[in-house]
């Protein structure tokens, strides 16, 4: 399949293995959001087409974007702990359904995320509101929606707030943007009084490996503003 005219495509995650779903469980809290709403592991990879899309982890660095696409912690080197699981399957979802040049290899940020709602914990899904990540492509991949209301994902064009799409992903679906062109968006997730929820999800970002977001030259153009 292809990005559609709106240039987003929804799609169906492969079946994950049990590891990778016992795994949301274990990942340890973002510490550059206030309050513990937000558990995050984050690797990187290049990948290249030989028969078939073939991830290559890389060397662990710290996640980093520009102001201008994260008014909250943007340019800052933000350290998580890698992935303790292979998300080949999540990354090949998304680049077959783009679908990337093959002629092309490209760099892939992964993000393991639980976001956690209680009565002391803001389920908040998204603290820097409506945005775009600064990537070429994105996924939304959900694995998991537990005892909640709310995380509804939505799309929005660059000069307005006002969504063309608004859909709660159920486990096992995700949907991929071109991140060019349109903001996106996920509304706070809410557990029943006196209990507590979750939504696991990864967000992926794709980028032609000469525009990678990865490594010492493009931290020091976020730190620098450049």
């Amino acid at each position: 399949m292809t990005l559609n005219k709106w240039h987003y495509q929804l799609l169906t995650l492969p079946e994950l293995p049990a590891e990778v779903l016992e795994e949301f469980p274990t990942l340890p809290v973002d510490q550059y959001n206030e309050g513990k709403f937000r558990h995050r592991r984050f690797s990187q990879y290049r990948i290249r087409y030989a028969d078939g899309w073939q991830p290559e982890l890389l060397p662990h660095r710290p996640f980093c974007q520009a102001t201008e696409f994260n008014g909250v912690t943007g340019g800052l080197l933000r350290e998580f702990e890698p992935l303790q699981i292979d998300p080949a399957p999540v990354i090949r979802a998304g680049a077959e359904e783009i679908p990337l040049d093959h002629g092309v290899e490209w760099q892939v940020d992964v993000h393991q995320w639980r976001v956690i709602s209680n009565d002391d914990t803001r389920g908040i899904s998204v603290p820097e509101g409506p945005h775009q990540d600064g990537h070429t492509y994105s996924l939304i991949a959900v694995v998991d929606r537990h005892n909640i209301g709310g995380g509804e994902t939505q799309l929005m064009p660059m000069d307005s707030d006002e969504p063309f799409l608004g859909v709660k992903l159920q486990p096992g679906q995700a949907v991929v943007i071109d991140d060019r062109k349109m903001r996106h968006y996920a509304t706070d997730i809410v557990a029943p009084r006196g209990e507590e929820g979750h939504r696991d999800l990864f967000l992926l970002a794709y980028n032609a490996w000469p525009e990678r977001r990865y490594g010492a030259e493009y931290e020091k153009s976020v730190l620098t503003g450049a």
